[in-house]
């Protein structure tokens, strides 16, 4: 065991500059000084011994290699359409399903039906395909890029651009 680079004495709190002393001071196990040592009763930490088990030589079954999964292609290239909220409830009407019978039907609860229908929450893409699949409807459409507008404004601004900027403001500014 090595031992703390600065120890104090459990009992009286003053730092142990040489040799420490284990006792049991009412049950419980103290690192104290040579002065603290006869409060309590001296123990040893033995190092428990555990038996080794006898072992039986056993042939496991081979395991076979495990497959890495591979997902679709297309699984990060979908997302759900911007108006599903109308989209969902629409059709769900229109086949005269209550929101309780669609939850049933894609085994979710009837809050989380109704929030997806509000748009306070999308489904996610397994939800999607259950909803696609019971109301006969495209969900998932896949990812557009948009580009971003090409800006005017340079992509590095320089001490220089500041102060040109700032003198411009202090020169439009009235003159009393």
């Amino acid at each position: 065991m090595r031992r703390p680079s600065s120890l104090n004495c459990d009992i009286c709190g003053r730092q142990i500059d040489g040799q420490f002393f284990k006792v049991i001071v009412e049950g419980a196990k103290m690192l104290v000084c040579r002065k603290c040592q006869t409060l309590g009763e001296p123990y040893q930490e033995e190092m428990p011994v555990a038996p080794r088990p006898q072992v039986s030589p056993v042939r496991l079954p081979r395991m076979m290699p495990r497959k890495t999964m591979v997902l679709p292609r297309d699984v990060g290239e979908l997302e759900v359409t911007d108006d599903f909220p109308e989209v969902i409830r629409k059709r769900r009407m229109k086949l005269g399903l209550s929101q309780d019978e669609l939850a049933v039907r894609v085994k979710e609860k009837l809050s989380v039906i109704q929030k997806i229908e509000t748009g306070k929450v999308a489904p996610d893409t397994r939800l999607c395909r259950l909803l696609e699949h019971e109301l006969k409807v495209k969900l998932l459409v896949p990812v557009k890029e948009t580009e971003l507008p090409k800006s005017t404004v340079p992509t590095e601004v320089t001490l220089g651009d500041i102060v040109k900027i700032r003198g411009k403001q202090e020169n439009k500014s009235p003159n009393p």
